[in-house]
């Protein structure tokens, strides 16, 4: 991080200006003070005060000063000991209103360069225009909330599910947004289990945050390069499937720094209309099946969601499986649509030739699912539909009457993993963990002219795009955007038990939050599964693997390869 420069608040410096002045512009920097501080801006070594607007956010500091000759510098001040923390460097003049700065950041805005777009989006896909996502920004998001609430929601157990209302403000380079109701949980499984907590925000019914009213702010604790998400994510679309999209949020809570996150929409409505309809208001919906792995309740009937066909429909509704979204107008909790889908998938025809590849097409959007299998494992996708039966949704598309694939939750991906390095990038995808063992995917392979697609998109997408020549410029770029922020983030204290690092300590007796995991993993763990990698895994996570090492690699763990490694040991494709 950056290191503050403290020096002492000279008097006749402090100038509060009551008489109109000529070039005066407003200055505006967002950063957290406690109640013994003010923010202010030194312009040409005169300091100016800064307030913030009650009603709006307590973050924002805004102020008029003179136009700078030489420079500004943004700074906190104790109104007690009139000792100031100082910006370590120096914001070159500006002739208008500053946008909205963050405290002690060199930039504002950065150019970042995307990836090349390989594949149109296949034709379901209509994605409404959102500028939640923004290039070369990192917004700032503060939630105000009951601390009480927070406090208890943060050390709930892994199998409650405690709600937390709040406002919660919205500042971007232009713009300030706030809404009063917006409910905090927390988010995901494993995600849980780490020091650094990652939350879903609900919106109230008629609020959206950029045409979105479900959102998740994800921690990235499990990838000290912060990056793989963005990178998994931005393939995704490069590739012409639909998922979320992710950009990089800061955080804060009440009077607390919680750090750098990712935020991701989630897939519950108005997400299908956003994807597949450009946000139609009237847009009739299917139902959106979520593939979940198993439960402990699932894995004591030994089912997992791998796609596979049961005779019972009560077999469906173990767990394994959870219904995301209703189908408009529909029941709740209905797997019919999905039971009948694995039917097909168990009767399919597997012959060569057009009536079979006709057949398939009926039913399902073929390429949704080949391109996303693809990156799996292009991508080292360790808890995706192959490797985990895991994190995927399976949407029915009441237009085209087909399924359609979408993968989601790409934190481990670029070499994040609990298996062997050596089987994901040995650049033979029949060595891939998991591969031949998923029956959608195994069905499919055995129609020679799904299994030449296949073998086409891999070496299309690694000449076009997963290679280092194609990858790594962007990877910097964006290692750029957030080194100081990560190096912010890596020093805050975290609100979460870190029961993932007791579980890497050998040492360490059960406690009750190890037994909650337990009891909601089950028993049945994928094949080719490492263990010693899955133990490597959790002792890293409370490990300092540095930035640019992660970035970089290697790392010196089995379970983390660097970023730009497995992009070069993944490059080759037989």
């Amino acid at each position: 991080m950056i290191s503050a420069k403290v020096l002492p608040l000279f008097l006749g410096l402090f100038v509060v200006a009551t008489q109109a002045q000529p070039n005066k512009i407003e200055y505006n920097v967002i950063g957290l003070l406690n109640d013994t501080h003010t923010m202010a801006v030194m312009v040409d070594n005169v300091t100016y005060p800064l307030s913030f607007d009650q009603d709006r956010t307590q973050i924002l500091h805004t102020g008029k000063a003179p136009v700078a000759s030489h420079g500004y510098q943004y700074l906190k001040i104790n109104k007690t000991s009139n000792v100031t923390e100082v910006e370590p460097f120096l914001r070159q003049p500006i002739d208008k209103d500053s946008v909205n700065e963050f405290f002690n950041r060199t930039w504002n805005k950065q150019s970042v360069s995307e990836f090349p777009i390989v594949y149109e989006p296949l034709k379901a896909i209509h994605r409404v225009k959102s500028d939640l996502h923004r290039e070369g920004e990192i917004p700032t998001i503060h939630l105000v909330a009951n601390q009480v609430d927070m406090d208890k929601m943060h050390n709930s157990s892994s199998l409650e599910d405690p709600k937390v209302m709040s406002k919660m403000t919205y500042i971007t380079l232009n713009e300030t947004l706030s809404f009063n109701e917006a409910e905090i949980s927390l988010s995901g499984r494993s995600s849980r289990w780490m020091p650094k907590l990652s939350y879903n925000i609900k919106l109230k019914k008629k609020d959206r945050l950029a045409k979105f009213r479900r959102l998740k702010l994800r921690a990235l604790d499990t990838d000290p390069s912060y990056i793989r998400e963005q990178l998994a994510y931005d393939v995704v679309k490069s590739t012409g499937l639909i998922s979320s999209e992710f950009s990089f949020v800061r955080v804060f809570l009440n009077n607390q720094e919680l750090g750098l996150f990712g935020i991701i929409e989630t897939f519950k409505n108005p997400w299908l209309a956003n994807s597949f309809a450009k946000g139609d208001k009237k847009y009739k919906n299917g139902y959106l099946y979520q593939g979940k792995f198993q439960t402990a309740a699932s894995s004591a009937m030994g089912h997992i969601s791998d796609l596979s066909y049961h005779d019972n429909i009560t077999a469906y509704a173990d767990g394994q499986y959870k219904v995301k979204v209703e189908a408009d107008g529909e029941e709740k909790e209905n797997y019919k649509p999905l039971m009948e889908f694995t039917k097909f998938i168990d009767t399919a025809p597997t012959t060569s030739g057009e009536d079979s590849v006709k057949a398939w097409k009926k039913k399902f959007d073929t390429d949704s699912f080949l391109r996303s299998m693809a990156l799996e494992f292009l991508l080292g996708y360790a808890d995706g539909y192959t490797t985990m039966a895991d994190n995927y949704y399976l949407y029915q598309n009441l237009e085209t009457d087909t399924f359609f694939y979408i993968p989601s939750d790409m934190d481990l991906t670029f070499g994040s993993t609990m298996f062997k390095l050596d089987d994901m990038w040995s650049g033979n995808y029949s060595t891939y963990p998991g591969m031949g063992t998923r029956p959608l995917m195994n069905k499919m392979m055995q129609v020679s002219e799904f299994k030449q697609t296949y073998e086409g998109l891999l070496l299309n997408l690694t000449q076009q795009i997963v290679n280092p020549k194609v990858m790594n410029r962007r990877i910097d770029q964006i290692t750029q955007l957030i080194e100081q922020d990560v190096a912010w983030d890596s020093q805050l204290p975290r609100v979460g038990k870190d029961i993932m690092g007791e579980m890497g300590s050998a040492e360490s007796a059960p406690t009750s939050s190890m037994e909650d995991i337990m009891s909601q993993l089950g028993n049945t763990l994928p094949p080719n599964m490492d263990m010693n990698v899955m133990a490597d895994f959790a002792k890293r996570i409370g490990a300092n693997v540095p930035f640019q090492v992660a970035v970089d690699g290697p790392t010196g763990f089995q379970s983390l390869s660097g970023v730009k490694e497995w992009v070069q040991n993944q490059t080759s494709i037989p």
